[in-house]
């Protein structure tokens, strides 16, 4: 079996994370100010207002931040930190994948890199993107080297 073709694309989610982004918190604003309401024996309709209030403060504070994406046909990579990438959600035209860092030397893994990515921010590679996430990673040789991920990778030894 063949490996999934190299891919590279860039992705800050588009409008639909960030509506996600900040209306969870606007919600969980509104939640605690209606338990609060409702524990005081208070009307509340109040709770209502804090919703696009919260929901504006939450947009205006989080801005976008795109993430680069590739993979060479054996190293996945997101702004350069090399890892294995996994599917977490996938509605067709939007997927959320993670990307679990691992650094070369020790072979650790560190903080998840969470990639939001819409159909819109990946154009036409978003089918060879598809293909290398769900694609199982190919199996190395024996006796080949990994390559090396980086500004390295392309300098012999």
């Amino acid at each position: 079996m063949s490996a999934a073709p190299a891919v590279s694309v860039q992705g800050s989610g588009g409008n639909a994370w960030r509506l996600l982004q900040s209306g969870l918190p606007a919600v969980s604003a509104a939640a605690l100010v209606a338990w609060g309401l409702g524990h005081w024996q208070l009307p509340l309709w109040p709770a209502w207002t804090t919703l696009p209030v919260m929901a504006f403060v939450a947009w205006r504070g989080l801005r976008p931040r795109a993430i680069h994406l590739s993979w060479d046909g054996q190293i996945w990579q997101a702004d350069g930190q090399p890892g294995p990438v996994e599917v977490m959600v996938d509605l067709g035209p939007w997927l959320l994948l993670r990307l679990k860092p691992v650094a070369p030397a020790s072979g650790k893994t560190s903080a998840s890199v969470w990639i939001p990515l819409a159909a819109s921010e990946a154009g036409p590679a978003l089918h060879a993107l598809r293909a290398a996430v769900y694609c199982p990673a190919p199996e190395p040789t024996p006796g080949a080297r990994m390559a090396r991920p980086g500004p390295h990778a392309a300098q012999p030894d």
